[in-house]
């Protein structure tokens, strides 16, 4: 507080907080800031435009709701001479108030001619007001902040007087914000955005905080959030339901009433020829995350209504069609096919075309292995748009996405050597991951095993033979016993009753073999051999030098057949359908490839077979 008392010009990013040190502003990402810091905060100059634009949307149906500010307004400096005049005095010798009324006071001069209040004409008045910020009253406060925010905006968050005062506001409101309830303090955070300092400030962070541990002074409305919004839901436009969606989806939190669900499906039905695409982004991004399983006939019918408007949405609302079908486990083909036709012709524009967008289509096409044979191929197009000199930047700035589109390539058998080479070096893995082997991605491993299966001739980087083994214990689930501790699940009943049939069907417990023989699948096969010429099933051989991480190859034995029975659950095929994902088709192919004969055990089949079925549909299996 010292630097509000005694008036010091100080350096840039010398201030109070995170905001002081050049150090820690270069530690922060600009993601997570959401600026330019060449530039600045005020100029809205931002790497992630669309989620500027969906914050800037969502205010301004949400404005026109609030009541606006008023306050009575002083005599206003009309001219240069009245400008010059006001703030050519001894501020430091006035009230707070009368500094509040002066700088309402020259706002309209200011905005007619485009002065900011970096103009060292504004030095006296930001030095009165540095001496007595501290007498601001809460309605001073939010007069001042509103004033500022209608001023022309400054060139920097870090500029010539800019600096000072809004660091300055920032420290009275939080001081101040212990004695507002919670409409005042909602009222100086929507000034804070109006300032586009949102994600810079510390009051925003400070009553976030505020907000979840004062819980005992809450009403009983704001922990019946959901409950309330279900009984309103039906009277809000679509609009207004984007803004709930943005709500949900920005704090990950999945909606658990199904009637705001249905709701949000049919206002999409019946506004799809005029709806935004912001509004249409917001909901679709939150049905996602809410899996609506049980509202699929629905979703289809929304996605049927949405299919005629592809043309006219944007290509990221258009991925957010496409990508809905992730959260219900089952496509729609038709918005496959032309979304996938859209983004292949726009695929060369960054600007349009995000390294992340391409990530997320080639997951929904390669989840489903969905082939749309768009010209050109979408799969190429998406793998040489990867080794595009021209989006070298956006793997620093998605720097997961890469390898996660990589890894769905392998989906589709696509390698890429030069970037597996550069993905799988010790410093970019610590660069991206951190040392720690639990933060290595599923999808790295992945693509890591895979080398060993289908791409014989690779000679560039490797992990190291212990942070293969260590990886793999976290990314794998241990295969279920019936005398667990822990109570066993559905998904780990299926699992124990196909290893009890493929017992009974082989002989006993020591004609199987349980085991990640493709570490990079989370889910243990069970392997059995059957010796060709007698018919009969044997010991499965060869497996005593493999640890887990290793790919393990079955002995190459003409006399020998290696059956490897996977079992499909219910996250492993189309929802309430018998066809594999794509992700159990690569183990398939990868599974044939290094010799074994594989064998699907799909849920739906299974578990609805008596015992006797049980063993002649394993034993069908393994002729």
């Amino acid at each position: 507080m010292f630097k509000h008392i005694v008036r010091i010009r100080w350096p840039i990013y010398k201030c109070h907080s995170f905001k002081c040190s050049p150090s820690v502003l270069s530690a922060i990402p600009i993601s997570y800031l959401n600026v330019d810091v060449a530039r600045s905060t005020t100029t809205l100059v931002q790497n992630r435009l669309h989620d500027s634009n969906e914050n800037n949307f969502a205010y301004n149906i949400i404005s026109k709701q609030l009541s606006p500010i008023t306050y009575i307004r002083p005599t206003e400096a009309e001219t240069l001479e009245e400008f010059e005049s006001t703030l050519d005095k001894c501020w430091r010798d006035a009230t707070a108030t009368e500094i509040v009324e002066a700088i309402k006071s020259v706002k309209k001069y200011c905005i007619k001619n485009n002065i900011t209040i970096e103009d060292t004409r504004f030095d006296k008045l930001v030095d009165g007001l540095m001496d007595h910020c501290e007498e601001l009253t809460y309605v001073e406060l939010v007069e001042l902040l509103e004033c500022l925010s209608e001023l022309p905006l400054a060139h920097g968050y870090d500029t010539h007087n800019f600096h000072d005062v809004w660091s300055c506001l920032d420290d009275i409101s939080c001081w101040q914000m212990l004695e507002w309830n919670v409409d005042q303090s909602f009222t100086v955070a929507n000034l804070w955005f109006k300032l586009r300092l949102g994600r810079l400030c510390d009051y925003i962070f400070l009553l976030l905080d505020r907000l979840a541990k004062k819980a005992d002074k809450k009403r009983s409305v704001d922990f019946e959030y959901e409950y309330a919004l279900s009984k309103k839901v039906n009277t809000m436009n679509i609009d207004e339901l984007a803004v709930v969606a943005m709500g949900y989806f920005k704090t990950r939190t999945s909606i658990k009433i199904l009637s705001i669900v249905d709701t949000m499906i049919k206002s999409v039905c019946e506004n799809a020829k005029q709806a935004h695409d912001i509004s249409l982004s917001a909901i679709l991004k939150i049905l996602r995350l809410s899996k609506p399983v049980k509202l699929t006939s629905d979703v289809f019918y929304m996605l049927d209504k949405l299919l005629p408007e592809i043309p006219r949405l944007s290509d990221l609302c258009c991925l957010h069609i496409a990508l809905l079908s992730t959260g219900i486990q089952n496509y729609h083909p038709e918005t496959l096919q032309i979304v996938s036709e859209k983004m292949v012709k726009n695929i060369h524009n960054k600007e349009k075309i995000r390294l992340k967008d391409i990530e997320r289509i080639l997951h929904v096409l390669t989840m489903f292995d969905y082939d749309p044979k768009t010209l050109p191929d979408i799969f190429h197009s998406c793998y040489n748009e990867l080794h595009s000199t021209e989006r070298a930047d956006e793997f620093i700035s998605y720097n997961r996405s890469l390898v996660s589109a990589l890894h769905y390539l392998s989906l589709k058998n696509m390698y890429s050597y030069q970037l597996l080479d550069k993905i799988l070096r010790e410093e970019y893995i610590t660069e991206v991951y951190g040392k720690a082997a639990k933060n290595v991605p599923r999808e790295l491993f992945s693509l890591e095993c895979s080398i060993d299966i289908e791409c014989p001739d690779y000679k560039g980087s490797r992990l190291s033979k212990k942070l293969r083994h260590k990886v793999a214990k976290w990314t794998s689930d241990f295969t279920p016993s019936k005398d667990q501790v822990k109570k066993i699940s559905s998904a780990e009943e299926l699992i124990l009753d196909a290893i009890d049939v493929t017992t009974n069907v082989v002989g006993g417990k020591d004609f199987i073999f349980v085991d990640h023989v493709l570490p990079h699948f989370s889910r243990a096969d069970i392997v059995v051999c059957k010796d060709r010429e007698t018919g009969k099933f044997i010991k499965p051989p060869g497996f005593e030098e493999y640890i887990l991480g290793d790919v393990m190859f079955p002995v190459k034995d003409e006399k020998l057949t290696f059956y490897s029975i996977v079992i499909l659950g219910w996250h492993n095929t189309i929802r309430d359908q018998n066809t594999p994902l794509g992700l159990m088709l690569m183990k398939k192919r990868q599974l044939e490839k290094i010799g074994y004969k594989p064998v699907f055990v799909i849920w739906k089949e299974f578990l609805s077979l008596s015992e006797d079925g049980r063993n002649g549909y394993i034993s069908s299996k393994l002729m």
